[in-house]
């Protein structure tokens, strides 16, 4: 595997507002729940650096457990974290939907770190077809199991895929996309990124192809991997973990995410809600990293002592 730079990798959006609302402290734990080029546990990890003339010793450090997906991922962090990997640094191989699974042993945590959607590297040169720009197979998962994203197309009902493109893409032209989905795949199987952009471009008009491009992409990438019904699934289950006053910081880049993470946060009675209204983006950072325009920042403090250990 070819060496990434970190900024090869993803351009952390804003990385200084998501550390100092997961407020670090030395001796504490947190879980970098998407752990991507490492951009935010190299910060974390990096904390007790700016503290090098307090009394602090070394058993104070910092503790990061972080998960992914994406094999690629963790490869590029056992080689950026080789120094650390395995005492200050654990790394999980799994979605972060299985973290009830594996936290037991680390707990109590002191903060949860989400920064959903997908890498900058994985858009620009993954070859499992999350972007729209690159022709390469129509795979879409983030891990080798379960259906792919020409799967779908090629199995769904035109009910399904309405659903499919409505619901995780919210697009307006969901039923006749379905339906020119289902007339095309009589002719030919789909398999490449390339065939599902050549039927949309043929049935929405220029203007409007860009974003319904990417609405489709994000659908069918959303459903391959069940990414809201993990969202949800892994917000609640962490709770029980984390120490009493641990922050739960969560950046999302679209409204479906976005509305899980402020609906779930209303609702459990174990966190009090942080940010009123998401927190953005400024005007500097947007310019500099343009993927950070629609980044939402919430951030929800738990209230009640961890109860993991509870029967």
């Amino acid at each position: 595997m070819a060496r990434l730079t970190p900024d090869q990798y993803h351009v952390p959006v804003m990385l200084r507002e998501c550390l100092n609302a997961l407020q670090v402290q030395h001796g504490g734990t947190f879980v970098d729940a998407t752990l991507g080029g490492g951009g935010h546990t190299s910060e974390i990890l990096s904390s007790e650096q700016r503290a090098a003339n307090s009394e602090l010793r070394a058993t104070s450090y910092v503790k990061v457990i972080a998960f992914d997906a994406d094999e690629v991922a963790i490869q590029r962090a056992q080689d950026r974290f080789a120094d650390v990997l395995g005492s200050r640094l654990v790394v999980i191989h799994a979605n972060f939907r299985t973290m009830a699974e594996h936290l037991a042993e680390h707990a109590p945590i002191d903060g949860v770190l989400f920064d959903l959607g997908v890498s900058s590297y994985q858009f620009d040169h993954h070859e499992r077809g999350f972007s729209y720009r690159q022709e390469a197979p129509l795979d879409m998962r983030f891990t080798p199991e379960g259906d792919t994203a020409a799967d779908l197309l090629n199995t769904l009902s035109e009910d399904e895929l309405v659903r499919v493109f409505r619901d995780y893409g919210e697009d307006p032209s969901a039923r006749k996309l379905a339906a020119a989905v289902v007339r095309r795949r009589t002719l030919a199987p789909y398999r490449t990124t390339i065939d599902l952009r050549d039927t949309i471009v043929q049935h929405i008009p220029p203007q409007h192809h860009n974003k319904t491009l990417a609405r489709v992409f994000q659908a069918l990438r959303i459903a391959v991997n069940d990414e809201l019904g993990a969202l949800q699934q892994a917000l609640i289950d962490v709770i029980p973990f984390c120490r009493q006053g641990a922050r739960l910081v969560v950046m999302s880049y679209h409204s479906l995410e976005d509305r899980i993470v402020k609906d779930t946060f209303k609702s459990d009675n174990r966190l009090k809600i942080l940010t009123k209204k998401p927190v953005m983006a400024d005007a500097d950072e947007v310019a500099r990293n343009p993927r950070s325009r629609s980044a939402r920042l919430r951030v929800a403090e738990t209230v009640v002592p961890p109860s993991y250990f509870s029967p």
